[in-house]
């Protein structure tokens, strides 16, 4: 695909950029309405550059099944990528 001068520079900067990122694994034992819960949950930070320059913090939560369908479309996103 051929770009028009600047136009290139105008589609990539409509995207923000994954700056940095963090985990943490957590058990939740117990909660209000359970006992024996025994939950293993992870907290993902994540630390994006908006097109506008300015940086973005966003911290996401997820059970084992959550995480599971994130690792699953990161592969299929890296297989069309590589394409």
């Amino acid at each position: 695909m051929e770009f028009a001068s600047g136009e290139e520079e105008t589609v990539c900067a409509s995207y923000a950029t994954l700056k940095d990122f963090d985990w943490s694994m957590r058990l939740v034992l117990s909660s209000s309405k359970l006992s024996g819960l025994r939950q293993p949950l992870v907290q993902l930070k994540l630390e994006k550059i908006m097109p506008d320059g300015t940086l973005q913090e966003k911290m996401v939560e997820l059970d084992t099944a959550e995480l599971d369908r994130l690792l699953a479309s990161l592969k299929a996103a890296q297989k069309a990528v590589l394409r």
